[in-house]
Protein backbone atom coordinates (compact mmCIF):
# COMPACT_ATOMS: atom_id res chain seq x y z
CA UNK A 1 0.00 0.00 0.00
CA UNK A 2 1.22 3.89 -0.70
CA UNK A 3 1.80 5.82 2.32
CA UNK A 4 0.74 9.01 3.09
CA UNK A 5 4.19 10.65 2.36
CA UNK A 6 3.06 10.35 -0.98
CA UNK A 7 0.24 12.76 -0.55
CA UNK A 8 2.50 15.77 -2.51
CA UNK A 9 2.88 13.62 -5.49
CA UNK A 10 -0.56 12.23 -5.78
CA UNK A 11 -1.87 15.48 -5.20
CA UNK A 12 0.23 16.53 -8.61
CA UNK A 13 -0.73 13.78 -10.55
CA UNK A 14 -4.57 14.87 -9.41
CA UNK A 15 -3.68 17.83 -10.93
CA UNK A 16 -2.20 16.50 -14.18
CA UNK A 17 -5.47 14.95 -14.34
CA UNK A 18 -7.90 17.33 -13.96
CA UNK A 19 -6.20 19.21 -16.56
CA UNK A 20 -6.56 16.52 -19.42
CA UNK A 21 -9.93 15.88 -18.30
CA UNK A 22 -10.90 19.55 -18.90
CA UNK A 23 -8.84 19.68 -22.20
CA UNK A 24 -10.96 16.63 -23.24
CA UNK A 25 -13.95 17.96 -22.63
CA UNK A 26 -13.33 21.26 -24.40
CA UNK A 27 -12.22 18.66 -27.09
CA UNK A 28 -15.36 16.83 -27.43
CA UNK A 29 -17.42 20.08 -27.11
CA UNK A 30 -15.89 21.32 -30.45
CA UNK A 31 -16.46 18.17 -31.96
CA UNK A 32 -19.98 18.33 -31.81
CA UNK A 33 -20.71 21.95 -31.91
CA UNK A 34 -17.69 23.78 -33.80
CA UNK A 35 -16.22 21.13 -36.75
CA UNK A 36 -17.86 20.63 -39.59
CA UNK A 37 -19.38 17.92 -39.78
CA UNK A 38 -18.47 14.99 -41.77
CA UNK A 39 -20.57 11.77 -43.22
CA UNK A 40 -19.78 9.23 -40.49
CA UNK A 41 -17.46 9.33 -37.37
CA UNK A 42 -13.89 8.79 -37.21
CA UNK A 43 -11.47 6.97 -35.00
CA UNK A 44 -10.18 10.09 -33.01
CA UNK A 45 -13.99 11.04 -32.89
CA UNK A 46 -14.64 7.98 -31.27
CA UNK A 47 -11.22 7.48 -29.10
CA UNK A 48 -11.78 11.20 -27.38
CA UNK A 49 -14.69 9.38 -25.20
CA UNK A 50 -12.68 6.70 -23.96
CA UNK A 51 -9.51 8.77 -23.71
CA UNK A 52 -11.66 10.78 -21.00
CA UNK A 53 -13.49 8.32 -19.25
CA UNK A 54 -9.85 6.61 -18.86
CA UNK A 55 -8.75 10.05 -17.30
CA UNK A 56 -11.96 11.16 -15.44
CA UNK A 57 -11.62 7.41 -13.93
CA UNK A 58 -8.06 7.84 -12.97
CA UNK A 59 -8.88 11.49 -11.40
CA UNK A 60 -11.79 10.04 -9.23
CA UNK A 61 -9.52 7.07 -7.91
CA UNK A 62 -6.88 9.53 -6.68
CA UNK A 63 -9.10 12.08 -5.15
CA UNK A 64 -10.87 9.10 -3.69
CA UNK A 65 -7.25 8.46 -2.01
CA UNK A 66 -6.54 11.96 -0.86
CA UNK A 67 -9.78 12.03 0.95
CA UNK A 68 -9.19 8.99 2.89
CA UNK A 69 -8.21 8.84 6.45
CA UNK A 70 -6.03 5.87 5.53
CA UNK A 71 -5.77 5.48 2.14
CA UNK A 72 -5.00 2.20 0.95
CA UNK A 73 -4.19 1.17 -2.68
CA UNK A 74 -1.63 -0.39 -4.24
CA UNK A 75 1.61 0.81 -5.97
CA UNK A 76 1.77 -1.70 -8.67
CA UNK A 77 -2.29 -1.39 -9.79
CA UNK A 78 -1.66 2.37 -9.33
CA UNK A 79 1.34 2.09 -12.20
CA UNK A 80 -0.45 -0.16 -14.34
CA UNK A 81 -3.42 2.54 -14.77
CA UNK A 82 -0.65 5.24 -14.96
CA UNK A 83 0.49 2.99 -18.15
CA UNK A 84 -2.99 2.87 -19.60
CA UNK A 85 -3.14 6.30 -19.59
CA UNK A 86 0.01 6.57 -21.86
CA UNK A 87 -0.93 3.87 -24.15
CA UNK A 88 -4.50 5.57 -24.83
CA UNK A 89 -2.66 9.09 -25.19
CA UNK A 90 -0.60 7.50 -27.38
CA UNK A 91 -3.42 5.66 -29.29
CA UNK A 92 -5.08 8.70 -29.57
CA UNK A 93 -2.45 10.73 -31.03
CA UNK A 94 -1.44 8.09 -33.46
CA UNK A 95 -5.31 7.67 -35.00
CA UNK A 96 -5.54 11.36 -35.08
CA UNK A 97 -2.02 11.55 -37.07
CA UNK A 98 -3.14 9.02 -39.17
CA UNK A 99 -6.92 10.20 -40.30
CA UNK A 100 -5.86 13.58 -41.09
CA UNK A 101 -2.80 12.25 -43.30
CA UNK A 102 -6.55 10.26 -44.90
CA UNK A 103 -8.21 12.86 -45.11
CA UNK A 104 -5.69 14.90 -46.73
CA UNK A 105 -4.77 12.70 -49.04
CA UNK A 106 -8.91 12.20 -49.85
CA UNK A 107 -9.05 15.69 -50.82
CA UNK A 108 -5.70 16.25 -52.96
CA UNK A 109 -7.36 12.77 -54.76
CA UNK A 110 -10.15 14.82 -55.16
CA UNK A 111 -8.41 17.81 -56.74
CA UNK A 112 -6.58 15.58 -58.95
CA UNK A 113 -8.92 12.84 -60.58
CA UNK A 114 -12.58 15.14 -59.99
CA UNK A 115 -11.50 18.57 -60.68
CA UNK A 116 -8.60 19.01 -62.59
CA UNK A 117 -8.90 15.87 -65.00
CA UNK A 118 -13.05 15.40 -63.87
CA UNK A 119 -16.32 17.09 -65.04
CA UNK A 120 -16.92 20.79 -65.24
CA UNK A 121 -19.92 20.22 -64.18
CA UNK A 122 -18.90 18.79 -60.52
CA UNK A 123 -16.18 21.68 -59.61
CA UNK A 124 -18.76 23.16 -57.17
CA UNK A 125 -19.99 19.91 -55.10
CA UNK A 126 -16.16 18.69 -55.04
CA UNK A 127 -15.11 21.53 -53.62
CA UNK A 128 -17.17 21.91 -51.20
CA UNK A 129 -16.69 18.42 -49.90
CA UNK A 130 -13.26 19.50 -49.73
CA UNK A 131 -13.76 22.78 -48.40
CA UNK A 132 -15.80 21.26 -45.48
CA UNK A 133 -13.02 18.45 -45.04
CA UNK A 134 -9.89 21.32 -44.65
CA UNK A 135 -11.96 23.05 -42.16
CA UNK A 136 -12.66 20.41 -40.16
CA UNK A 137 -8.54 19.84 -40.64
CA UNK A 138 -7.57 22.83 -39.49
CA UNK A 139 -9.93 22.80 -36.64
CA UNK A 140 -8.31 19.56 -35.24
CA UNK A 141 -5.17 21.25 -36.07
CA UNK A 142 -6.06 24.49 -33.70
CA UNK A 143 -7.83 23.07 -31.25
CA UNK A 144 -7.76 21.41 -27.78
CA UNK A 145 -6.17 18.23 -29.51
CA UNK A 146 -3.78 19.20 -31.33
CA UNK A 147 -0.69 17.32 -31.48
CA UNK A 148 0.97 20.65 -29.56
CA UNK A 149 -1.05 19.82 -26.92
CA UNK A 150 -1.23 16.06 -26.36
CA UNK A 151 3.00 16.18 -26.86
CA UNK A 152 2.63 18.36 -23.71
CA UNK A 153 -0.33 16.10 -21.77
CA UNK A 154 2.33 12.92 -22.67
CA UNK A 155 4.96 14.78 -21.52
CA UNK A 156 3.60 15.65 -18.00
CA UNK A 157 1.56 12.26 -17.75
CA UNK A 158 5.07 10.34 -18.15
CA UNK A 159 6.46 12.27 -15.77
CA UNK A 160 3.84 11.14 -13.49
CA UNK A 161 4.24 8.05 -14.32
CA UNK A 162 8.03 8.11 -13.61
CA UNK A 163 6.99 9.77 -10.06
CA UNK A 164 4.55 6.86 -9.17
CA UNK A 165 7.57 4.34 -9.68
CA UNK A 166 9.44 6.44 -6.67
CA UNK A 167 6.70 6.48 -4.43
CA UNK A 168 7.07 4.54 -0.62
CA UNK A 169 5.19 1.52 0.11
CA UNK A 170 3.81 0.86 3.39
CA UNK A 171 5.96 -2.07 5.24
CA UNK A 172 3.67 -5.03 5.51
CA UNK A 173 3.94 -9.04 6.39
CA UNK A 174 4.47 -10.78 3.61
CA UNK A 175 2.68 -14.09 4.06
CA UNK A 176 3.32 -17.49 2.35
CA UNK A 177 0.69 -18.86 0.21
CA UNK A 178 0.21 -22.13 -1.17
CA UNK A 179 1.46 -22.26 -4.32
CA UNK A 180 -2.21 -22.73 -5.77
CA UNK A 181 -3.07 -19.69 -4.86
CA UNK A 182 -1.16 -18.29 -7.42
CA UNK A 183 -3.02 -19.08 -10.74
CA UNK A 184 -0.10 -19.81 -13.34
CA UNK A 185 -3.06 -20.18 -16.15
CA UNK A 186 -4.20 -17.16 -15.87
CA UNK A 187 -1.47 -15.31 -17.53
CA UNK A 188 -1.70 -17.56 -20.97
CA UNK A 189 -5.64 -17.25 -20.52
CA UNK A 190 -4.94 -13.29 -20.87
CA UNK A 191 -2.63 -13.65 -23.36
CA UNK A 192 -4.82 -15.10 -25.86
CA UNK A 193 -8.07 -13.15 -24.09
CA UNK A 194 -6.22 -10.37 -24.72
CA UNK A 195 -5.48 -11.16 -28.96
CA UNK A 196 -9.36 -11.86 -28.96
CA UNK A 197 -10.24 -8.29 -27.89
CA UNK A 198 -8.02 -6.90 -30.44
CA UNK A 199 -9.06 -8.86 -33.01
CA UNK A 200 -12.88 -7.69 -32.30
CA UNK A 201 -11.34 -4.56 -33.33
CA UNK A 202 -12.56 -3.50 -36.88
CA UNK A 203 -9.27 -2.34 -37.86
CA UNK A 204 -9.70 -2.26 -41.59
CA UNK A 205 -11.88 0.74 -41.50
CA UNK A 206 -11.32 4.58 -41.18
CA UNK A 207 -14.99 6.01 -41.03
CA UNK A 208 -18.06 4.57 -38.99
CA UNK A 209 -21.72 5.08 -39.00
CA UNK A 210 -23.69 5.06 -35.34
CA UNK A 211 -23.63 1.86 -35.23
CA UNK A 212 -20.23 1.34 -36.44
CA UNK A 213 -18.58 3.81 -33.92
CA UNK A 214 -20.18 1.89 -31.49
CA UNK A 215 -18.95 -0.92 -31.91
CA UNK A 216 -15.70 -0.01 -32.38
CA UNK A 217 -15.86 2.38 -29.02
CA UNK A 218 -17.00 -1.40 -27.01
CA UNK A 219 -14.33 -3.19 -28.88
CA UNK A 220 -11.30 -1.09 -28.34
CA UNK A 221 -12.21 -0.01 -24.15
CA UNK A 222 -12.72 -3.67 -24.31
CA UNK A 223 -9.08 -4.48 -25.59
CA UNK A 224 -7.82 -1.61 -23.50
CA UNK A 225 -8.92 -3.43 -20.28
CA UNK A 226 -8.17 -6.89 -21.34
CA UNK A 227 -5.04 -5.56 -21.56
CA UNK A 228 -4.14 -4.11 -18.36
CA UNK A 229 -3.99 -7.49 -16.43
CA UNK A 230 -0.81 -9.07 -18.93
CA UNK A 231 1.23 -7.58 -16.46
CA UNK A 232 -0.80 -8.31 -13.27
CA UNK A 233 -0.86 -11.99 -14.29
CA UNK A 234 2.73 -12.27 -15.36
CA UNK A 235 3.38 -10.87 -11.59
CA UNK A 236 1.14 -14.01 -10.14
CA UNK A 237 3.14 -16.18 -12.50
CA UNK A 238 6.48 -15.01 -11.66
CA UNK A 239 5.54 -15.02 -8.31
CA UNK A 240 4.31 -18.62 -7.99
CA UNK A 241 6.61 -20.04 -5.08
CA UNK A 242 7.69 -16.55 -3.19
CA UNK A 243 5.91 -14.93 -0.68
CA UNK A 244 3.85 -11.83 -0.70
CA UNK A 245 1.80 -9.31 0.86
CA UNK A 246 -1.81 -9.59 1.65
CA UNK A 247 -2.22 -6.06 -0.11
CA UNK A 248 -0.70 -7.10 -3.03
CA UNK A 249 -2.21 -10.45 -3.20
CA UNK A 250 -5.70 -9.41 -2.71
CA UNK A 251 -4.96 -5.85 -5.16
CA UNK A 252 -3.64 -7.67 -8.08
CA UNK A 253 -6.63 -10.92 -8.08
CA UNK A 254 -8.89 -8.36 -7.20
CA UNK A 255 -7.55 -6.03 -10.45
CA UNK A 256 -8.24 -9.32 -12.40
CA UNK A 257 -11.40 -9.59 -10.87
CA UNK A 258 -13.07 -5.76 -11.71
CA UNK A 259 -11.62 -6.14 -14.94
CA UNK A 260 -13.50 -9.41 -15.71
CA UNK A 261 -16.88 -7.71 -14.67
CA UNK A 262 -16.37 -4.89 -16.64
CA UNK A 263 -15.30 -6.66 -19.78
CA UNK A 264 -17.31 -9.33 -19.86
CA UNK A 265 -20.59 -6.38 -19.60
CA UNK A 266 -18.90 -4.86 -22.81
CA UNK A 267 -17.94 -8.28 -24.92
CA UNK A 268 -22.28 -9.27 -24.44
CA UNK A 269 -22.66 -5.59 -25.74
CA UNK A 270 -20.33 -6.14 -28.19
CA UNK A 271 -21.87 -10.02 -29.34
CA UNK A 272 -25.18 -8.00 -29.29
CA UNK A 273 -24.33 -5.32 -31.31
CA UNK A 274 -22.49 -7.80 -33.86
CA UNK A 275 -26.11 -10.26 -33.84
CA UNK A 276 -27.52 -7.28 -34.64
CA UNK A 277 -25.42 -6.78 -37.70
CA UNK A 278 -26.06 -9.82 -38.95
CA UNK A 279 -30.00 -9.05 -38.96
CA UNK A 280 -28.63 -5.89 -41.04
CA UNK A 281 -26.94 -8.06 -43.36
CA UNK A 282 -23.35 -6.91 -42.10
CA UNK A 283 -21.58 -10.35 -41.11
CA UNK A 284 -18.35 -10.28 -39.54
CA UNK A 285 -15.82 -12.46 -37.92
CA UNK A 286 -16.16 -10.18 -34.89
CA UNK A 287 -19.38 -12.11 -34.09
CA UNK A 288 -17.10 -14.95 -33.72
CA UNK A 289 -14.12 -13.33 -31.63
CA UNK A 290 -16.45 -11.31 -29.33
CA UNK A 291 -18.05 -14.26 -28.38
CA UNK A 292 -15.11 -16.44 -27.34
CA UNK A 293 -13.72 -13.03 -25.54
CA UNK A 294 -17.01 -13.91 -23.30
CA UNK A 295 -16.54 -17.40 -22.73
CA UNK A 296 -12.68 -16.03 -21.43
CA UNK A 297 -14.27 -12.95 -19.00
CA UNK A 298 -16.22 -16.04 -17.67
CA UNK A 299 -13.34 -18.06 -17.82
CA UNK A 300 -10.83 -15.56 -15.51
CA UNK A 301 -13.69 -14.48 -13.26
CA UNK A 302 -14.47 -17.92 -12.21
CA UNK A 303 -10.72 -19.09 -11.53
CA UNK A 304 -9.82 -15.21 -9.83
CA UNK A 305 -13.26 -15.54 -7.22
CA UNK A 306 -12.63 -19.13 -6.95
CA UNK A 307 -8.76 -17.90 -5.42
CA UNK A 308 -10.42 -14.77 -3.50
CA UNK A 309 -12.92 -17.05 -1.59
CA UNK A 310 -10.35 -19.40 -0.32
CA UNK A 311 -7.73 -16.15 0.67
CA UNK A 312 -7.64 -16.32 4.57
CA UNK A 313 -4.46 -14.62 5.65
Amino acid sequence: MLERTNRNKMAIIAIILGVVVVFDFFTIITNIYIAPVLDGYGLPDILIYIKTIVFLLLFVIILVWLKQKEPKFPKSTLKSLMILGIVVISFYFISLYLYKYILISDTADIIKERILNGNPATYLDFSGINYRTLTYVLTIFSGFNSELILFGEALAFLMAVYSVSSMREVDEVKHVYDPFMFDVALFPIVFVWSILSFLSINILSYRFDMLGSLEMGLAIAGFLAVATLIAPAFRLYKNRDNEATRSHFIGTYKHLLFVAIFSLVLYIALFGLNVTFVGLGRHTYRLYTSFAAIIFSGIVLFRVYKILSLENK
